[in-house]
């Protein structure tokens, strides 16, 4: 059965504990990621609860590229989310993303549900080998991404929203050194060649399941 949508179901990490001026600076930041991601990718979403947020992909091949980017965005402002990517077919599909239905949806939200303790990004496909190749490889970024700094995340981001910015450019935008910006990326746990192979990885993997 082809995984025609995704569906990002998330959670912020110890919500009651951010600060109301912060909290809306967060909220901001990943507003503007997702509105600058929302063409490129077909996109909608819709925060709910006040710490929680729902995203429809008609590009499903993007999902796990998506939860990379919203993650790296939170780490930078010291915060973090739990993601639980649903691949599948959505059977009612509204302009508004909570009121939309099918197995892309149910297996998000179990999957959000089912998260082990400590792990936050997770992924649930209508096709279980698409998802057992997947599993693995997505726990091993999840522990990468757990163990960035902020600024470390920060210049990730940086790097993967700027395709082609030299170490130069991202170093102005950091207000540091182009050396500091290159040790930011090839950190051990920010090993950016690393972060971007795996991302092209998942990427090639749920295309070909369309196919």
């Amino acid at each position: 059965m082809p995984a025609n949508y995704a569906v990002l179901t998330g959670d912020f990490v110890k919500s009651r504990s951010i600060a109301g001026g912060q909290y809306d600076s967060v909220l901001y930041q990943l507003e503007q990621l997702l509105v600058s991601k929302a063409e490129p990718l077909g996109c909608s979403y819709n925060f709910y609860r006040g710490d929680a947020f729902q995203i429809l992909l008609t590009q499903p091949a993007a999902a796990v590229e998506l939860a990379i980017y919203i993650r790296l965005t939170l780490l930078s402002l010291g915060r973090d989310c739990k993601i639980s990517i649903g691949l599948g077919e959505v059977t009612n599909l509204r302009g508004d993303v909570k009121s939309a239905s099918g197995p892309a949806f149910t297996l998000s939200g179990i999957g959000l549900d089912k998260l082990p303790a400590g792990q936050r990004l997770a992924i649930n496909s209508q096709q279980p080998l698409l998802q057992q190749v997947l599993a693995v490889p997505l726990q091993m970024a999840d522990s990468m991404l757990g163990k960035l700094t902020a600024r470390q995340a920060e210049a990730l981001l940086l790097y993967f929203l700027t395709p082609g910015s030299s170490h130069e450019n991202i170093a102005v935008k950091l207000g540091t050194s182009r050396e500091n910006v290159t040790k930011l990326l090839n950190n051990n746990h920010a090993d950016y060649q690393l972060l971007q192979a795996f991302i092209q990885y998942c990427n090639s993997h749920i295309t070909r399941s369309l196919e």
